[in-house]
C-alpha cells in the first residue's frame, strides 16, 4: 500500500510540474523570430488590437540623452496607438554593435537602430557628405543645421539607404565634435602641426586632420583614454559628453571648440518592417519620429552643455572657444578634403548642402 501511495504522489508531482511549465510558456517573452513574425502580420494587428513589439538597438550608454530620447520615442508611439505599438529600447550594444544592429535589421530580428553615419558608407555614397569637416558653417544654434538635415535636400541619402532596406526616419545627433589636446593650446591650423590626433577609423576624419598638418591616428574608442594618459597620442576629438564620461578631461589640458562635425546619428527603420505595418501605424510611426528630431537635438545639447560645465568645474582643463574667424580658418585649411572627396560623394550634392545654409 505504501508503494502505491508513493507512486500516486510521484504522478501527481509530474502532473503539477507539467501544468506549471505550460502556464509559464504563455507569458514567455518573444524571441527575435517571434517579434519579426508580429511585424510581418502587423497590418492585421491594427484591426485586431494585437500588440506589435519592435526592437530598437543602439550603442550609446543608457545614461545618455540619446537613450532618453529613444525611450521618449517609444512612450509617444505607445500613447499614439493606445499601447498597441511598443518599441523596446536596447542601449549599451546589448544586441551587438552598429554593424550587428544593421545586419539584424536586414535579417528581420531588429526593426530600428541609431548608427553612426560612418557605418553607412557601404550602403550609400551620399551619406559620407555628413562627415565632411565644417559642413555646418554656423553651429551657434540649430537653425542652419535644420535647413540641411531636415529638408528634402537629404533625399539622395534617403533614397540610397532605402534601396539597401533602411528608412531614414530622423536626423538625430550626439553633439558637435571638438578637439582636445594634452599640452598644446590650439587657435590656428598652424598650431596643429605634428600633433598625433586620434580619430575614428574613418577615411574622411583622418584626411581632415592630416590636412591641418596633424598626424591622424585611427584607434578604437576603448583605447583612447590610456593612449592619452601614456602620451602615445597628443589629442583626440569627441563631443563633450564622451570627453567627460570617459574622463578624458582628467588627462587633457585643453578642449578646443572646433565643432568640426555636427555628429549625425540617423534614426533608421527596417523598410521591410515598416511596409508590413498598416497605413494607420505607418502614419503614427512617421509622425512620432518626425516630431522627435528637434526634441532629441535639444536633449543632447543640454547634456553636452552640462558635461562642459562639469569639465570647467573640475578645473583641470582650459576651454578654448574659437571665434567665428578662427573656426573658419580651420574650414579653409580643410578645403583639400572637399577637393578630394566631394567628386567621389557627388559634387552637386555637396554643393546643395552648402548652398542650403545661405
Amino acid at each position: 500500500m505504501k508503494r502505491w501511495k508513493m507512486l500516486a504522489c510521484a504522478l501527481m508531482a509530474c502532473a503539477l510540474t507539467l501544468s506549471l511549465v505550460a502556464c509559464g510558456g504563455g507569458d514567455t517573452a518573444k524571441t527575435p523570430a517571434d517579434s519579426s513574425g508580429d511585424a510581418a502580420q502587423s497590418g492585421d494587428a491594427a484591426a485586431t488590437g494585437e500588440k506589435i513589439v519592435w526592437k530598437l538597438a543602439h550603442t550609446c550608454a543608457d545614461t545618455t540623452a540619446v537613450n532618453d530620447a529613444a525611450l521618449l520615442l517609444s512612450e509617444r508611439l505607445s500613447e499614439a496607438t493606445d499601447g498597441n505599438f511598443v518599441i523596446e529600447v536596447y542601449p549599451n550594444s546589448q544586441l551587438g554593435g552598429n554593424r550587428e544592429a544593421l545586419e539584424g535589421m536586414q535579417f528581420g530580428t531588429i526593426e530600428m537602430s541609431i548608427p553612426n553615419v560612418g557605418m553607412l558608407g557601404g550602403y550609400s555614397t551620399s551619406v559620407s557628405a555628413l562627415e565632411l569637416p565644417y559642413l555646418i558653417e554656423d553651429v551657434s544654434n540649430f537653425d542652419v543645421a535644420d535647413k540641411v538635415l531636415n529638408t528634402d535636400i537629404m533625399t539622395p541619402i534617403k533614397d540610397e539607404l532605402a534601396e539597401a532596406g533602411f528608412l531614414w526616419m530622423g536626423s538625430w545627433y550626439q553633439g558637435s565634435r571638438h578637439l582636445t589636446t594634452t599640452k598644446t593650446p590650439v587657435h590656428t591650423p598652424a598650431d596643429m602641426k605634428g600633433l598625433k590626433i586620434r580619430t575614428m577609423e574613418s577615411e574622411l576624419h583622418m584626411a581632415h586632420f592630416n590636412a591641418l598638418g596633424a598626424n591622424a591616428v585611427p584607434m578604437a574608442f576603448s583605447e583612447v583614454f590610456t593612449a592619452l594618459q601614456q602620451g602615445a597620442i597628443d589629442g583626440q576629438e569627441n563631443p563633450y559628453l564622451n570627453i567627460y564620461t570617459q574622463g578624458m578631461h582628467e588627462v587633457q589640458g585643453y578642449v578646443i571648440e572646433t565643432a568640426h562635425i555636427f555628429d549625425v546619428i540617423p534614426l533608421l527603420v527596417s523598410k521591410t518592417a515598416y511596409e508590413s505595418l498598416s497605413a494607420e501605424y505607418q502614419q503614427a510611426l512617421t509622425e512620432v519620429c518626425e516630431g522627435m528630431v528637434m526634441d532629441e537635438w535639444e536633449m543632447v545639447d543640454a547634456q553636452n552643455k552640462e558635461c562642459k560645465q562639469k569639465i570647467i568645474d573640475a578645473g583641470k582643463t582650459e576651454i578654448i572657444e574659437l571665434t567665428v574667424e578662427e573656426r573658419m580658418a580651420f574650414r579653409e585649411a580643410a578645403q583639400p578634403v572637399y577637393d578630394e572627396y566631394a567628386p567621389k560623394i557627388g559634387s552637386d550634392f555637396v554643393q546643395s548642402l552648402i548652398d542650403a545654409q545661405q
